[in-house]
């Protein structure tokens, strides 16, 4: 069977639910996020006082049992909504490093598997090189034991990625691999 994906996320998507996996995707330019105040007030509850888009998806980044990040690499580094999101995970640093509470079960943790999908106008692969301390940063905070990069310099334009071959493939198989619970 063939699909046709518009983006790597809808074929890591179509790839999980072909094994049963149920998915919940954010459009975070669709969204009302805003980005972290550092105004520390998580250092009391491990709640962020901010109330817009990301109540919705806290819960997600905790009972998931995988978590992608797709995010296109703009001047150099990862989109401001992307960044956004990881900023606001402050909330879990803090539970953690201040308040001592473990977001996500450490077992659980360990099991649960990470992407970071994206792509780059520029024709070189080191682009993403800016980007990798920030989602293991990411990953490590919102408790996710393994991430995998799957990144494509020299895909500029929306649905470029179509006309790399394997991209999509790969991406759909990433999803695959998620038939095991965590």
């Amino acid at each position: 069977m063939k699909f046709i994906y518009e983006s790597v996320l809808d074929a890591l998507v179509a790839g999980a639910g072909e094994v049963g996996i149920g998915t919940r995707a954010f459009r975070l330019a669709e969204m009302d996020l805003r980005p972290c105040r550092a105004c520390n007030a998580c250092f009391r509850d491990g709640e962020c006082v901010q109330k817009d888009g990301m109540q919705e998806i806290y819960p997600h980044l905790l009972e998931a049992g995988a978590v992608a990040m797709a995010a296109p690499i703009f001047s150099m580094n990862i989109c401001a909504q992307a960044k956004a999101l990881i900023d606001r995970c402050q909330r879990f640093w803090s539970a953690r490093y201040v308040l001592g509470r473990e977001p996500v079960e450490r077992e659980r943790a360990e099991r649960r598997k990470g992407f970071f999908l994206s792509c780059c106008g520029r024709e070189r692969p080191d682009t993403f090189d800016c980007t990798r301390p920030v989602m293991a940063y990411f990953f490590h905070i919102v408790g996710v034991g393994s991430w995998t990069p799957l990144t494509y310099a020299g895909v500029d334009e929306a649905g470029k990625i179509r006309e790399v071959e394997g991209a999509l493939e790969r991406a759909a198989e990433l999803g695959r691999s998620l038939r095991s619970p965590v």
